[in-house]
């Protein structure tokens, strides 16, 4: 079988399951453990999977947005291990930004009182930062998305610009080593597109689940991303990945 025939059928594999081995392409194929490296640093290279020691992961793709409520729910125990992370790039004096992602709503429950201003266009961070009165709290305002719970449009951004902002701590539905962060509604990816490059230092913050996931529309590409925060369960070789793209990793 030609390489070009060999590799169709190894991402025509990954379609029916998420990941696979090299000892196990190499039995199945016939051929040297080598060759089978060979032909995943191939279609690593093409964006077509991600090369992981010992074998490959399929790229998700996610183009159904979930409800603020349901995202809640999902992955709880990571998010709270994310917040843990993230207090430690929060010092008092600061400006820093909060999208609205149920991520980095948990960094909101998490922070502690202390002399700080946050901006947020989500409603659901409102609540417990306003139980914490050391904290200069401004709600970024405009027209409000049921659906995520949050504040967009161009009033909601151009607000942002007027203020000097010292960290962006934002989320999304999936982050690509070649393209970056992506989200599955145009609002939410316009939005962050345009708030983003008004802040000094850009921290993501997204579980295991959304690394080498591509969603509907990009926001953010690898550039624009300083700080890179996820879970324990997060593969290896997707945060070598990152590093090597010059993007910090917790």
């Amino acid at each position: 079988m030609l390489a070009r025939q060999r590799q169709r059928v190894i991402l025509s594999m990954l379609e029916t399951q998420p990941s696979l081995r090299t000892i196990e392409l190499a039995k199945h194929f016939d051929v040297t453990d080598e060759t089978i490296r060979r032909d995943l640093e191939y279609l690593d290279a093409e964006n077509k999977l991600i090369r992981t020691h010992g074998g490959a992961l399929r790229i998700e793709r996610r183009d159904t947005a979930q409800p603020m409520l349901e995202r809640l729910q999902a992955n709880r125990a990571q998010k709270r291990e994310i917040a843990q992370k993230a207090l430690k790039y929060i010092k008092e004096g600061q400006t820093i930004f909060f999208d609205a992602s149920s991520t980095v709503l948990a960094l909101a429950e998490a922070l502690p009182d202390m002399p700080l201003t946050v901006i947020t266009n989500a409603h659901d961070c409102i609540g417990p930062i306003m139980e914490k009165p050391k904290i200069n709290l401004i709600a970024t305002g405009g027209k409000l998305d049921r659906f995520s719970h949050s504040y967009a449009g161009a009033s909601t951004w151009s607000m942002i610009k007027k203020f000097s902002v010292d960290k962006a701590f934002f989320s999304c539905n999936g982050v690509d080593i070649e393209r970056g962060a992506s989200e599955v509604a145009e609002i939410q990816a316009e939005f962050k597109e345009n708030v983003l490059p008004l802040c000094n230092e850009r921290i993501l913050l997204c579980d295991a689940s959304k690394l080498g996931v591509r969603s509907t529309r990009f926001f953010a590409g690898i550039d624009v991303i300083d700080r890179v925060i996820t879970d324990s369960g997060a593969d290896r070789a997707f945060l070598e990945k990152l590093t090597a793209a010059g993007i910090a990793v917790d």
